[in-house]
């Protein structure tokens, strides 16, 4: 006897089907900036709750949730209330940016090059970089 998968996974499905429609009417019925900073979340018992990325965006949607709940029920949607929360994200990580620095080996390799080229714009070029290179202090030449 087979069993059906979507006898278990039929609510599954349908709540999905709801979050989809409801993502995409938040999505139109906010300005398009806080559309972007702004979710939808579960909704149970007749509570929508929103998720917003920062407090000044789950503000103005608080300010919005009205009219916000109107089109949600014009819909056919069953709410009663909409909950507005901050969605906690951890800020992102910048690395530090690091200066690309060459050692002393690399430095005599670009200068050997620049000699067995003839005199060209790329022979000057490859020079001036030495020349630059041979200017800094670099780290990699304690390493070497």
């Amino acid at each position: 006897m087979a069993i059906r998968l979507d006898f278990y996974l039929g609510d599954l499905l349908g709540d999905a089907k709801r979050s989809l429609a409801i993502e995409r009417i938040l999505r139109a019925s906010l300005p398009k900036e806080l559309g972007k900073c702004c979710s939808a979340g579960r909704l149970a018992r007749g509570e929508l709750h929103l998720y917003a990325d920062n407090g000044a965006a789950a503000s103005k949607v608080r300010q919005l949730s009205r009219s916000l709940l109107e089109k949600l029920r014009m819909r056919g949607l069953a709410i009663d209330s909409i909950k507005v929360l901050v969605r906690v994200n951890p800020p992102q990580r910048k690395l530090p940016h690091k200066k690309p620095v060459m050692g002393k080996r690399g430095i005599d390799s670009f200068r050997e090059l620049a000699a067995t080229l003839p005199d060209s714009p790329l022979r000057s070029s490859i020079e001036s970089l030495v020349d630059k290179l041979d200017d800094e202090k670099n780290p990699l030449d304690e390493v070497e």
